[in-house]
């Protein structure tokens, strides 16, 4: 792919952004004190949060996607000291649960300071905002809890995860402005006061040159290094799955024991290894923190698999 091409991709990128691409979801969040306070009010109604503070956005803790580190996309902190890791969530990489505990691990270290009794430990809250119902339940909001196997005692943590669901059939549980805010994510269309003035700050924000520049730059760099992982990983999984496929095509052909048999054997062996190296270039591309859409258009750009069939295999992979 060119230097032009990747070039209008990322502009292209950049003018069909919405709420949900990450940057722009990070920058609205973290500029806006009075969104990030009432979308917190919105999700933890019974916390009784007066105000926000030392609000960051994602690049304050990693500088993009690629590296495998702490990556929140909102953190906050309140008025009596709780943290929380607000995360817009895409695509369904099916690793939620591991997600949610990698988050929790990194704000339970912040959570308590050197002497502190852990009693004074303050509470951490990790919230999803998923475009996909993870649980398909339909319900709008999902809340897990550390519950005792042998009762239905549970066990105090001081850890709270919330998993939002933007594609919910049933919102009565939930009140009209989550409601709202949820279907504003499903949609795009904003029917609230807090919908009506996030997409009325995307606007605003759109017409800023410099986070164009700064949007431009990230999406250009990521395209860069995602193309040197995928080559890096491609040439490391062809030779080991084509390796394997070769073995296995020249077994089965000496099973057959003639020139047709044997022919047959290593076409099948090949095409074999074929879908071994695409299985190795997602699992290894997976691990380095790709999530799953961009996995499977670097794997499709790189081999001669449709983008459908480059799918079916991740989800043979990664879906349970």
């Amino acid at each position: 792919m060119g230097n032009l091409s990747t070039y209008e991709e990322a502009l292209k990128s950049w003018n069909l952004a919405g709420f949900k691409d990450g940057m722009i979801f990070s920058w609205i969040i973290s500029e806006h004190k009075d969104i990030c306070l009432e979308l917190l009010q919105l999700i933890l109604p019974d916390l009784g949060i007066v105000d926000v503070k030392n609000i960051k956005k994602e690049d304050t803790h990693k500088q993009n996607t690629v590296f495998h580190g702490v990556r929140f996309d909102i953190y906050a902190e309140d008025d009596r000291g709780r943290m929380y890791d607000i995360e817009m969530q895409v695509s369904d990489d099916h690793d939620l649960g591991k997600r949610i505990s990698y988050y929790q691990s990194y704000l339970t270290q912040h959570a308590l300071e050197a002497g502190q009794d852990y009693n004074d430990r303050v509470d951490t809250y990790v919230i999803f905002i998923c475009d996909f119902d993870f649980f398909g339940a339909g319900l709008p909001v999902y809340t897990t809890e550390v519950r005792l196997k042998e009762s239905d005692l549970i066990l105090d943590t001081g850890e709270h995860n919330i998993i939002l669901n933007a594609k919910a059939t049933d919102f009565s549980a939930v009140s009209q402005g989550l409601a709202a805010f949820l279907k504003y994510v499903d949609t795009d269309v904003p029917t609230s006061a807090l919908t009506c003035k996030i997409a009325d700050d995307i606007v605003i924000l759109k017409t800023n040159t410099q986070k164009e520049g700064d949007y431009m730059f990230y999406e250009l760099e990521f395209r860069s290094r995602l193309a040197r992982e995928t080559k890096k990983v491609s040439k490391e999984a062809r030779k080991k799955g084509l390796d394997e496929g070769r073995k296995e095509g020249r077994k089965e052909g000496r099973k057959e024991g003639r020139k047709e048999g044997r022919k047959e054997g290593l076409m099948e062996g090949w095409a074999k290894g074929e879908k071994r190296v695409v299985c190795d270039m997602l699992s290894r591309l997976t691990a380095k923190g790709y999530s799953k859409q961009e996995a499977i258009t670097a794997v499709t750009e790189l081999t001669h698999f449709t983008e459908e069939e480059v799918t079916v295999l991740y989800d043979k992979l990664f879906v349970k």
